[in-house]
């Protein structure tokens, strides 16, 4: 039963980050098929402002999805955003490009793009409150982690895949071939829906259910608490920022400003992500014994102090470097994301734990995770190659303090399962 629950979890959610990855991955060769080809650097912002546009609706996705994962289960929410992931997916591979159809063909993929960033708004957090409350005492951060670190996953195997069409064919690749990357993630995500369909409803949820617990307003009482709220936004705009510097703006700053071949930079994005993948198991494990609070801090010092040699890095041009300045923001992501998100799901009451932590999650990334890349580019072309890596290191400062003043430790709360959660050191009965 528990590789069930962790198989299809993983699944579902390394096939989400796969096909939202896969775009910010394809930023160079989307910029040519789906816009002018007047102005290259335009098209490539225009591409890089579509991928930010996608984040802009993630609240609302955080919002109706995280509402349905905590009024109607969440084994729902988890199987119906993976169905509009598989879609809109599957839609972006089939899309006629610009010298097809002109401007119809940019609105389509905007299109595509924004269901992509409706499903993303409740995947992870949905994700990681089901792993909660069906894990074993003592092992929610190793369970937790394990799933998020599928996004590691799925991003590998989506760099390795566009390797591959490129190394197979450059000229097929450039053509059409790179439709396929997209075509083969949402057929995934099928897959992923079924695995999830034949997934039981939490313990959690069903006693809340069966009291009459639940709750009628998730979202306006997420809100209410909004001391935790605003303490989750700091940590989860961090990891924004640090993952979709990461994913979303390296490998454009490696191939565009840094001269670096296409095929190098995947193969070190696919390494370091392999690396972070490891990174983020770990990181589960020595939450589960030393505390969370630990290894956050300990990320945050990591992205304070290798931001900006990360971007040293990446000016190097050989593969040894690109490895070295994607690790140096992998390290971070990896002891942030999974540290800051069992936090997150032990820091909410269950009656609204996958409403208040998607919310917190999304809006962060809304605001910093989607405008990453752009930003990144703009500050790049405004101050300089150290620019981005600068923003990263005051960003990471700001959450160290913040994280160090008001995060509690959370280990000690009270398992998921029962009606009652001890929070803030006390217990606190479920109550309508």
């Amino acid at each position: 039963m528990q590789k069930k629950i962790l198989g299809a979890a993983m699944f579902g959610h390394a096939v989400e980050s796969y096909d939202f990855v896969i775009y910010g991955s394809s930023a160079t060769i989307i910029a040519r098929h789906f816009f002018p080809g007047g102005s290259p650097a335009m098209a490539i912002l225009s591409t890089l402002a579509v991928y930010g546009i996608a984040f802009v609706v993630r609240p609302l996705g955080a919002a109706v999805f995280g509402s349905i994962g905590d009024r109607r289960g969440r084994r729902t929410a988890l199987s119906t955003v993976v169905l509009i992931m598989a879609v809109s997916t599957i839609a972006i591979a089939m899309l006629p490009g610009y010298a097809q159809a002109g401007i119809l063909s940019p609105l389509l993929l905007l299109c595509c793009r924004l269901a992509q960033g409706i499903s993303m708004g409740a995947e992870y957090t949905s994700a990681a409150s089901y792993v909660m409350e069906q894990a074993p005492p003592g092992k929610r951060g190793l369970w937790i982690s394990t799933v998020g670190s599928a996004t590691y996953i799925g991003s590998a195997v989506a760099t390795f895949a566009l390797l591959a069409l490129q190394l197979a064919s450059p000229a097929a690749y450039a053509a059409w071939t790179w439709r396929l990357a997209f075509l083969f993630g949402g057929l995934m995500a099928l897959v992923g829906l079924y695995l999830r369909l034949r997934l039981e409803e939490t313990g959690t949820f069903r006693e809340l259910e069966a009291q009459g617990a639940t709750s009628t307003r998730p979202v306006r009482e997420s809100f209410r608490n909004w001391r935790v709220f605003l303490l989750l936004f700091s940590v989860f705009a961090l990891l924004a920022v640090v993952v979709h510097n990461l994913l979303g703006y390296l490998p454009t700053y490696l191939m565009t400003t840094g001269g670096i071949p296409g095929t190098t930079v995947l193969v070190s994005g696919g390494i370091a992500l392999l690396l972070c993948t490891c990174f983020s198991v770990l990181t589960g494990v020595a939450a589960d014994r030393f505390g969370r609070k630990p290894l956050l801090v300990a990320g945050l010092a990591v992205a304070v102090g290798g931001s900006i040699p990360a971007y040293v890095l990446a000016r190097g041009g050989t593969l040894m470097s690109t490895v070295g300045a994607e690790i140096l923001l992998a390290v971070p992501a990896a002891l942030v994301g999974m540290a800051a998100t069992v936090v997150a799901v032990e820091l909410v009451p269950p009656r609204v734990r996958a409403t208040s932590t998607a919310l917190a999650y999304n809006i962060a990334y809304a605001v910093f995770g989607g405008t990453a890349p752009l930003l990144g580019a703009l500050l790049t072309e405004k101050f300089g190659r150290l620019a981005p890596g600068g923003y990263l290191t005051v960003v990471a400062a700001i959450v160290l303090v913040i994280v160090l003043v008001a995060l509690p430790e959370t280990r000690g709360r009270a398992t998921a399962g029962s009606g009652s959660e001890s929070v803030g050191g006390r217990s606190t009965r479920v109550t309508r």
